[in-house]
């Protein structure tokens, strides 16, 4: 069963049917689609519109920790990023009904960013990273994409945050007029950001990306497209980083397997 996102939502307005996986509304749609629709609502977004890139890993927390769950349903948008919840979603398909597709952090923030030449009034940001990576991501971003429109960039403190530091956040977002928001804090830190400061935060679009600023600045590689089309990247993040993602990933997978074959 298909619907769309709830109009009724100030910031929700954007033409996107979903289905459920584990009880959370997931976008059915495609990198393509979902980055137009986007570019054509940020310039005139009236109020914060929250975009999460669910993997694996974001989908499970969401039933493990009640308390993220609540964060995932003050998402406007939810994307399926990877391919467990894209083949989750087409479980069961009836005869009609549109396959889902995998709509992955780093796609729809490089798609996004392309399509300032047809849309040359997104003004990006982007907010995580240090000053170095966010400097050569930016340069690296203009060079591929010559139409690309950074707004501003800010590094938040990698100290716990004060209401003062979140105050700084809004305030450099707010005075750079930017209309496309990159937040690469990584999960599950970006979509708790996103849905605490939601009243708070300056209309425009928010998207949690994650590793997408590593990727795209050059400092980490993105495994091979075989492996992301077969549902192996994580296998592959787990060769290039073992130590911080071995145990994540294990737990997390075994989590989904098990949602799945209980009828979650």
């Amino acid at each position: 069963m298909t619907a769309p996102n709830d109009p009724d939502q100030p910031g929700a307005r954007i033409p996107c049917q979903t289905r459920k996986v584990f009880g959370f509304p997931v976008a059915v749609s495609s990198v393509e689609e979902l980055s137009r629709a986007l570019a054509e609502h940020a310039p005139e977004a009236q109020a914060p519109c929250l975009v999460a890139a669910a993997d694996v890993h974001v989908m499970t927390l969401g039933v493990h920790d009640p308390d993220y769950g609540a964060v995932l349903e003050k998402m406007d948008v939810v994307c399926p990023d990877g391919m467990p919840v894209v083949w989750k979603l087409n479980q069961g398909l009836s005869a009609g009904e549109r396959a889902a597709e995998r709509v992955s952090g780093p796609d729809l923030m490089e798609a996004l960013v392309r399509a300032n030449a047809a849309y040359p009034e997104l003004r990006h940001f982007l907010l995580g990273g240090d000053e170095e990576m966010l400097e050569v991501l930016g340069s690296v971003l203009k060079e591929k994409h010559p139409a690309f429109h950074l707004a501003g960039a800010y590094s938040p403190p990698f100290h716990s945050w004060t209401e003062e530091d979140r105050r700084a956040m809004r305030e450099a977002i707010a005075s750079s007029g930017a209309n496309v928001v990159w937040v690469g804090l990584g999960c599950p830190k970006q979509e708790r950001w996103m849905a605490e400061q939601k009243e708070l935060l300056p209309p425009a679009v928010y998207v949690g990306v994650g590793a997408a600023f590593a990727f795209h600045a050059g400092t980490v590689k993105r495994a091979p497209r075989w492996m992301q089309r077969n549902g192996l990247e994580w296998l592959y993040r787990i060769y290039r980083e073992p130590g911080r993602l071995l145990k994540r990933y294990l737990k997390h997978n075994s989590l989904f397997v098990w949602y799945v074959l209980t009828g979650r």
